[in-house]
Order: structure tokens, then C-alpha cells, then sequence
């Protein structure tokens, strides 16, 4: 399941059911799949503890208080690492909630200064500071307050739903592509909320884990976009390398062996499929490009010889010539498009769109009169 699945499975538990031990260990797995990089599984295990901490007796201690803002302090070094303002501001917002909470409004005061120098934008924000002021001017007076620190105050659940609901709703929806040559393994993502610039995409690999990590911040949105994914096999981590277009991202990651990956994402299985390696390049130049489909067959490319010059003057005139050479002036998407359509419809359709050929398997049209027989 994609780290943002798990992330919008654990802010439904947390908040809508609250069921809050249950968010918990979620945040905890997603944090161990991460090898602990993910800088919101930080922020919300933080706000699980919290709530537990001031729902239930069993966890009303000093050491469920220091977990919970040692997140916080591994959320801050995570935001402070990639530069992204809007989520070191969101981080000092949830050291505010933290110490409001815990009735330490000089602390709660100093974080709240700080998530708006960081320019965190929130619609509650305005409430929050009166809230505050007045805490403050009645500062001396806060020890004769009632001993209710078991219970949760009414606008801590109200600010903590407002604070989290852009962060899920602006989830963006994107769609995965991948294909492969020998050395190569090129991975599409396709989504209208893309970076700004190429610069804005920060790709991150764990090297134990063989988990690839892509974040960038969504352009006029105070989110982010994440993409992680455990690999089939490892990679040469110095070698990534990224494409802006305009209608996606390319990430190209360079193979740590010469082997044919059967699946771009980790399966219970992939270790015991067998491998097939690819050609030597050294004693066959054309590379060899195997592409993902829905079809059950696994079609070397490479075998596919669509540059015959002894033929060429033979069938120049004829459909086949047409082919290869409508085939040799694409795009790598084109070039895809075409061979999948072709040979997944039997040869009875040709598409040079790969948005459209991509979603599913092309049927086999046979020509009017005609009727497709299975055997």
C-alpha cells in the first residue's frame, strides 16, 4: 500500500474514529518503512500521544509526553533538512499545540511567533491568537486553574481538525508508469500537481530497504506530495537522475545488476521469480526494453527488428514499411503505445497514445465480417 494510502488510512483512525492507540501503531509502522524519514507519520504520532495522554490514565506520564516531543523534534530537523517553509511553520504550529495544551503559554507563545514567521497559514490562526492573548494577560492567575488536565480541551480537537484537513484533502491523485532496458529503470509519474521546477524535486533512496522516496511541494498549496515505493531490487543510489514535463515527472534510476525485473514494486515473491539476465551490451548494441502491460506474455523488444535495410527497398511500399517507420521517428510514449496496442490487439489496432493504452489491455478488433475466435 502507497505510504499516502497508509498516511490517510491513519488520520481517518486518529481523528474520525479515535480509536488513538490504533493511530499510533500505524504511524509507528509507517515511520519503521520510512527507516523513519517520513516527516507527517512524526508530526501525527506526536498528536496520538497527546491524545492519549489526555484520554486515558494509563498513559497520563511524563514518558508518553517526551515521546511525543522528541517527534516533534525529529519532525523540525526533517523540514529544517529539506528547506520547505511551509512545513517548518506547521511543525512550531504543533509545538504550540503541544505546550497550549499543556497550559505553558509562554512556550505555547514563543512556537506560535515562530509558525508565522515560517508564514504557516491556517484559517483558525486569528482565533488562536486571541485565545492566546488572553491566556497570557492571565498568566499569573493560570496555577489556580481547576486540575483538568486529563481531559482534552473542545478547541484543541477542533484546531488539530482543522490543521490536518488540507494536508489529506489536497492529497494529489497521480498515476504510476515504469519500463526498462538493460541497464535502466525509467519510472513515469503522472499528476496535474507538478513542481514548479526540476530543482523542487527531492528524491531520496534507503539503500537497506531498497525504498525509493519522491517529495516535492505542490505549487500555491501548503502540502506536499510524496511518493514512495519499496523496489524489486537495488539500484545505484548515486546515479538517479530526474525529467520535469508537462505532464509528469521522469525519475531514471540505473540498475545495480544486469537483470530483467518481472514487477518495479517489492512483492512477497520477487526473490523467488526467476531472473532472466539481458544481453551483454558489449555483444548486442540495441538495447533491450521491456515494457510493463497488462499482457501475459513477456516480449523481449530487442527481438523486434524494425530497421531491415535489405527489405527496405522490397517493402517500401507495404503496411510493414509504413510501421517501421512511423516506429523509428517517435517518442519512447509513441513507440510504447504502438507496440503494445499492436501486439496485445493481435495486430488488429494501433495506438500511439500511451495515456489511453496504458489503462488496460487492448482488445483484439478483427476487421468487419470477420469473427475472433479463441483456440
Amino acid at each position: 500500500m502507497p505510504v499516502e494510502k497508509d498516511l490517510d488510512s491513519a488520520y481517518k483512525i486518529l481523528y474520525d474514529d479515535k480509536n488513538y492507540l490504533k493511530a499510533l501503531q500505524l504511524y509507528d509502522k509507517i515511520l519503521s518503512d520510512s527507516n523513519y524519514q517520513n516527516l507527517t507519520a512524526f508530526i501525527y504520532k506526536a498528536a496520538s500521544l497527546e491524545k492519549l495522554y489526555f484520554s486515558s490514565k494509563d498513559w497520563a506520564n511524563d514518558d508518553t509526553l517526551a515521546i511525543a516531543k522528541s517527534c516533534l523534534d525529529n519532525a523540525k530537523k526533517i523540514a529544517l533538512e529539506r528547506g520547505d517553509r511551509s512545513k517548518i511553520g506547521l511543525v512550531y504550529f504543533r509545538y504550540f499545540i503541544y505546550y497550549y495544551n499543556l497550559k505553558d503559554y509562554k512556550l505555547a507563545n514563543e512556537n506560535f511567533l515562530k509558525s508565522k514567521n515560517y508564514d504557516y497559514n491556517d484559517s483558525t490562526l486569528p482565533m488562536w491568537e486571541i485565545q492566546l492573548n488572553e491566556k497570557l494577560k492571565n498568566l499569573n492567575l493560570s496555577s489556580e486553574t481547576n486540575d483538568d488536565s486529563n481531559e482534552e480541551p473542545d478547541e484543541i480537537k477542533s484546531l488539530e481538525k482543522n490543521n490536518t484537513d488540507n494536508l489529506i484533502k489536497e492529497k494529489p491523485n497521480f498515476k504510476i508508469d515504469w519500463y526498462q532496458t538493460n541497464k535502466n529503470i525509467t519510472i513515469s509519474i503522472f499528476t496535474t500537481n507538478l513542481p514548479t521546477d526540476k530543482n523542487d524535486i527531492k528524491i531520496n533512496y534507503i539503500a537497506g530497504h531498497n525504498t525509493l522516496e519522491v517529495t516535492y511541494k505542490i505549487p500555491d498549496r501548503a502540502s506536499e506530495f510524496q511518493y514512495s515505493i519499496n523496489l524489486s531490487y537495488p539500484i545505484i543510489s548515486n546515479s538517479i537522475k530526474s525529467n520535469l514535463f508537462t505532464k509528469k515527472i521522469e525519475i531514471i534510476l540505473e540498475k545495480s545488476n544486469n537483470i530483467s525485473w518481472k514487477s518495479l514494486e517489492k512483492t512477497i515473491n520477487s526473490n523467488e521469480n526467476t531472473i532472466s539476465s539481458f544481453p551483454d551490451s558489449n555483444s548486442n548494441p540495441t538495447s533491450s526494453l521491456m515494457y510493463p502491460n497488462s499482457s501475459k506474455k513477456n516480449i523481449d523488444w530487442s527481438k523486434i527488428d524494425y530497421d531491415d535495410e535489405d527489405d527496405e527497398d522490397e517493402d517500401s511500399g507495404t503496411a510493414d514499411a509504413f510501421f517501421r517507420k512511423l516506429y523509428e521517428g517517435a517518442d519512447p510514449d509513441t513507440k510504447r503505445a504502438m507496440m503494445k496496442s499492436y501486439l496485445e490487439s493481435n495486430g488488429t489496432a494501433l495506438n500511439t497514445n500511451w495515456e489511453d493504452v496504458a489503462k488496460g489491455e487492448v482488445e483484439t478488433s478483427p476487421p468487419e465480417g470477420m469473427e475472433l475466435k479463441h483456440w
